[in-house]
């Protein structure tokens, strides 16, 4: 495997692959959380509702936001609503807690990382939130952000930085050699709740895709193989850094592992592997936010987080065109990030939203382009592997990735964004009272004819969303 191409290629479902035998190895099921041992342990405050509304939020992403430095219930927040437990209910006799993060197959292979200084009531240090009880666990006690603007090639103001890994196994004992294609999302997904939180509480936020892969792995004490970072959460705009080499922390505490046996999947660990960035000789292209605030109300962002769940039981009945405006407005239009947004192009399948005819839309400079009239609901539904409540839905966003060359680094990119993105419209549809569910299993040759991209474009993502 040359590179990202050849590998979205291989992870290609088909209609004959998907009906290949596929057996679960439930002995082997992945733990959820990962512990560290006899790493101390500080419990974070509660959760703390704040009043900020969802849509209000999602319009302002892309514009400046104080630089400041965080609470330690801001950083609980923070934490939080990038991967805290949100429900627990019961599963083969034991409790499991769901995030308010989504993940493909609820097996949730992210983990979040947090460094912190001049924070009153914990030491300065590296730091791993644990999911299971809201806690931060110390990995190494001191003021790293020296060593972390070398590792991110960015200047750093502020006094809490997060870090997003994968531990891909966790998604592979299901999805086997598609699972990174789930990491990138679910790194989106839980980018974006961070982001969203940020510019909540009117701070400044910016997803960063771009710093050196092996020196911010060694920084946060994991192995580059089994367990790697995809992406990075500042609350400030980056400036360029280049720093000295340095020398990562002697000792860490010993983690468990997640698997009873390990899972090894080369397709993933060369894709990976090819996406590495060793320089900072990069330009950092930022989006730029319209001012732009519609008068809408909708539910406060802390109680959106919450109650955010993949939502499947659409009823197709018709949607006001303002309610869908709002909705692909606030989620699509802008995303704080490195990478040169957009990454991804969008193709809307439109069914039962009043004042626009049913039918497929590109959208173009931030406008509706109608591609193809009509209901296309069902044939969505089967592209989709048959998943029935996708015809009901009222709108079907298909994010798609142009491979210009098989570059690792901007495909990565191009999935994490579409999750971000993804992650938006659930935040957005469940506060104006509908329902969203990403999807990310689909016919991918076949949903690629149907839209009629070209060779070298393919979709990477679907996210539905609908009238409940």
């Amino acid at each position: 495997m040359k590179d990202c191409y050849e590998y979205h290629l291989l992870t290609a479902h088909t209609f004959e692959s998907v009906r290949k035998p596929h057996y679960l190895d439930w002995s082997n099921y992945p733990s959820p959380y990962k512990f560290y041992d006899g790493a101390p342990r500080f419990k974070l405050p509660p959760f703390k509702a704040f009043t900020q509304e969802t849509i209000d939020t999602l319009y302002r992403l892309c514009l400046d936001g104080a630089v400041e430095e965080l609470s330690l219930q801001e950083i609980s927040n923070l934490a939080f609503s990038m991967n805290g437990i949100t429900k627990v209910e019961n599963f083969h006799g034991e409790p499991f807690g769901f995030r308010a993060t989504p993940s493909a197959g609820a097996l949730y292979p992210f983990e979040l990382y947090l460094f912190i200084r001049n924070v009153p009531e914990i030491p300065d240090g590296i730091y791993h939130y644990q999911p299971y009880d809201h806690s931060v666990e110390l990995l190494s006690r001191g003021d790293f952000f020296e060593s972390l603007q070398t590792a991110l090639c960015c200047s750093i103001e502020t006094n809490c930085v997060a870090v997003i890994t994968t531990i891909y196994q966790r998604s592979a004992w299901k999805y086997r050699k598609r699972a990174f294609r789930y990491c990138l999302l679910d790194a989106g997904h839980m980018v974006s709740n961070g982001v969203a939180f940020l510019r909540s509480v009117n701070l400044d936020a910016t997803a960063l895709s771009l710093f050196k892969d092996d020196l911010l792995n060694r920084l946060i004490g994991v192995d580059g193989e089994s367990e790697f970072s995809l992406c990075a959460l500042i609350p400030q705009r980056p400036a360029l850094y280049w720093g000295e080499e340095f020398e990562p922390p002697a000792e860490f505490p010993e983690s468990f592992p997640v698997l009873r046996k390990p899972i090894h999947v080369p397709e993933i660990e060369k894709a990976y592997t090819l996406s590495k960035m060793e320089n900072c000789e990069f330009y950092r292209e930022l989006p730029a936010g319209a001012p732009t605030f519609p008068e809408a109300t909708s539910l406060p962002l802390s109680e959106v987080l919450v109650r955010r769940r993949s939502r499947r039981e659409f009823t197709g009945r018709a949607i006001p065109f303002e309610l869908f405006k709002l909705v692909v407005e606030s989620s699509l239009l802008c995303f704080p990030s490195d990478w040169g947004f957009p990454k991804t192009n969008l193709y809307l399948q439109v069914s039962n939203v009043e004042g626009i005819p049913d039918g497929i839309y590109g959208i173009s400079e931030g406008k509706l382009a109608l591609i193809g009239e009509g209901n296309f609901g069902r044939e969505m539904a089967y592209l989709s592997l048959g998943q029935s409540f996708v015809s009901r839905a009222n709108v079907n966003v298909i994010f798609t990735y142009s491979f210009s060359d098989g570059n690792c680094r901007r495909y990565r990119e191009g999935v994490i964004e579409a999750g971000a993105l993804g992650e938006n419209l659930y935040l957005s549809s469940e506060s104006l009272g509908l329902g969203a569910c990403g999807i990310g299993a689909f016919y991918d040759f076949e949903l690629q004819e149907f839209l009629s991209l070209p060779d070298r474009e393919l979709p990477v993502y679907i996210v539905s969303l609908g009238s409940l």
